[in-house]
């Protein structure tokens, strides 16, 4: 859906009839939290289950196309939205029905897991009982000190961004495998500013990439709120091996570029005939390897990670500061 700026506020007129679906369901425009200039309808908030505070967002970006966006807010702050897009404000109201404001979140022992979604058709047909599909659009995890935010792009092909970060600023160093060792796609984490980077790796198409990012960010919450749990040194003790296969597979893009060294540095030491296809293959070696690195997902990191070794800190925390710092 392509968008356009608004061309003009929304008048007194455009708001009742936009306002009047929501009406008969007992949902009333918050004027002052609207913005008239944006095309933008806020609704008072509701209670909903356990605790839940509800709110709805109505947004016309364009001529004839509207965003709903609903809003739980948890006792604690943490929020999660859906949304849906389309021609018809009844319709979507329609739809958000059909999700479950506790099918959002998944809790554990230690965690909140937030799981952000975005309704839309199944198929061709924007009817009111057409077939919908949810997609994952953005989960946040709270697990002890720190929040893990996992954004999954539309594109196809383009790997998830993952945050990390600990709000207080009580947690200043983390391993760089904390999350690489759960394997299946999860990259190294590497500081940025006052939290920590990474990607994820998701499958390219729908509805493989929402539900993947959601089992995986299960495990993680998991990993995140047993490792918290513990002293730091049992991270490496209890992950000992998979750190190591982390380090290694971290190792292997810059030991390519060696061994391409290397063997061009070889050639010459053999006689290849004039028509042979290994002399071709060589000969067209360059841009055959550019292709393959502009169809991976994201470009490698050159780097000789640090050996994988326990932490001596007593706590995550920095009240209890680390002599060494995790590897």
């Amino acid at each position: 859906m392509q968008y356009h700026p608004p061309s003009h506020p929304l008048s007194h007129h455009e708001i009742l009839g936009l306002a009047a679906p929501f009406a008969r369901r007992g949902r009333h425009v918050d004027l002052p939290a609207s913005q008239r200039l944006e095309r933008r309808l806020a609704f008072k908030e509701v209670p909903g289950p356990d605790g839940l505070q509800e709110g709805l967002r109505l947004e016309n970006p364009a001529s004839g196309r509207y965003l709903l966006t609903r809003t739980l807010t948890r006792p604690d702050g943490l929020q999660v939205e859906l949304q849906t897009a389309g021609a018809d404000p009844a319709v979507l109201l329609a739809r958000l029905d059909t999700v479950a404001p506790t099918s959002q979140w998944h809790t554990g022992p230690g965690f909140v897991l937030a799981i952000g979604m975005r309704l839309e058709p199944a198929g061709t047909s924007a009817a009111a009982d057409a077939p919908l599909r949810t997609l994952a659009t953005k989960l946040e995890l709270h697990c002890d000190a720190l929040r893990l935010r996992l954004q999954v792009p539309v594109t196809p092909g383009i790997p998830a961004e993952v945050e990390l970060e600990a709000p207080l600023g009580d947690v200043h160093e983390l391993p760089e495998d904390l999350l690489a060792v759960l394997g299946q796609g999860w990259s190294s984490l590497w500081r940025v500013g006052p939290g920590w980077r990474g990607s994820f790796r998701l499958p390219r198409r729908e509805p493989a990439r929402s539900e993947h990012a959601r089992r995986q960010m299960e495990r993680a919450a998991a990993h995140l709120a047993a490792t918290l749990a513990e002293p730091p040194a049992q991270f490496h003790a209890r992950l000992a091996s998979q750190r190591w296969k982390v380090a290694v597979r971290r190792c292997v893009p810059l030991l390519t570029v060696a061994a391409l060294i290397g063997a061009s540095l070889a050639v010459p030491s053999f006689e290849i005939a004039q028509n042979s296809v290994f002399r071709m293959l060589l000969f067209n070696a360059p841009p055959l390897l550019l292709a393959l690195g502009l169809c991976l997902q994201e470009l490698p990191r050159f780097e000789l990670p640090r050996r994988p070794r326990p932490s001596t800190a007593a706590s995550w925390r920095s009240a209890a500061a680390a002599i060494q710092p995790p590897g």
